[in-house]
């Protein structure tokens, strides 16, 4: 009872000294957890959603994967079925290595083929190679595989990655990779917990060299800004370094390029020189606070110092790694 009459007196205070804000951040993190643990809520970073070391596939590993599955293959086949939509980027590479016709298993049923002119057309094609990026429950491959067995019954079922579990699923695999693991052609549109997001080389362009310290330059740069990734679901909290002051341009700029977002948190600060290099330090102190289950970043300083102080995943985008 002495801690909770000492912590309302530090928050009754008008002028609190640093160490004092400290205390009343730290018991407001600590009531988070246990508010967090009350609702069940798994949120904590000892205890979150993502569990153990999480798995980056990036679009450059599964063009480098494919081309190495295509020597593990056991013969020689006449057609390449990719599963939509993912699993036609595994497909195409492996289509166009092998000199192969293309298609969908509704493509397929409708006698339609993606084919060069020099590649002879066929009537039947003897032997299909039905092919998925990832299998995990193999659901979707075990529909495809339905659907074209009402047509054709020499069908070899591949998947590039597969867990354990579901290897069994298919007639060939390339990798083994265990859940959690995140795919990069994904996460426009896969969100799984709750998302902060940087901004700036994130949701739009990083802001060019010069800029940010020409008033009118940076101004008609956020107005202006291209857009980069645009993700199809709700952005829980997008925290950026921008100031306070142009909130309003901001804001504009995300409702013209339909960004949706629960919350914008910006730099309530007068100028940029009051930064003073403090990015990573504001950014880890917010962080905190969420508690979030991932975290989109540009830099890879700043996704550094964030993972090494929080421990939450971050995904950095100037890199394209996965710090977690």
């Amino acid at each position: 009872m002495k801690l909770y009459s000492k912590l309302i007196d530090i928050n009754n205070k008008a002028n609190k000294t640093f160490a004092e804000k400290k205390i009343l951040k730290a018991a407001k993190f600590c009531k988070k957890i246990v508010d967090a643990n009350k609702n069940n809520r798994i949120v904590s970073v000892f205890d979150r959603e993502f569990k153990g070391n999480i798995t980056y596939v990036t679009i450059e590993d599964i063009i480098d994967w494919s081309n190495l599955f295509i020597k593990r293959f056991p013969e020689k086949y006449d057609l390449v079925i990719g599963i939509p939509r993912s699993g036609l980027a595994v497909a195409n590479i492996v289509s166009l290595k092998l000199g192969l016709p293309l298609t969908t298993p509704d493509q397929y049923l409708n006698g339609k083929f993606w084919h060069s002119s020099l590649i002879e057309k066929k009537q039947h094609y003897e032997k299909i190679l039905l092919i998925d990026d990832s299998v995990a429950s193999g659901k979707s491959m075990q529909e495809a595989k339905e659907l074209l067995s009402q047509h054709t019954d020499n069908i070899t079922t591949a998947g590039l990655i597969v867990t354990k579990e579901s290897k069994s699923k298919v007639d060939l695999y390339y990798k083994v990779i265990e859940q959690p693991r995140l795919f990069e052609w994904n996460i426009a549109h896969s969100k799984k917990g709750v998302l902060v997001s940087d901004l700036d080389g994130v949701i739009c362009e990083n802001c060019p060299p010069g800029y940010d310290s020409n008033e009118n330059m940076y101004i008609s740069w956020i107005r202006e800004a291209k857009p980069y990734i645009i993700p199809s679901f709700e952005i829980d909290y997008i925290v950026t370094n921008r100031l306070e002051m142009y909130r309003q341009k901001t804001e504009e700029w995300l409702k013209m390029h339909d960004v949706k977002y629960k919350e914008l948190i910006m730099w309530d600060l007068e100028s940029k020189e009051q930064r003073n290099n403090q990015h990573a330090i504001r950014k880890t102190e917010l962080i905190i606070e969420i508690m979030p289950d991932m975290v989109w970043e540009s830099s890879r300083w700043e996704s550094e110092e964030i993972f090494k102080n929080t421990h939450y995943p971050v995904l950095c985008f100037d890199d394209n790694l996965l710090f977690g």
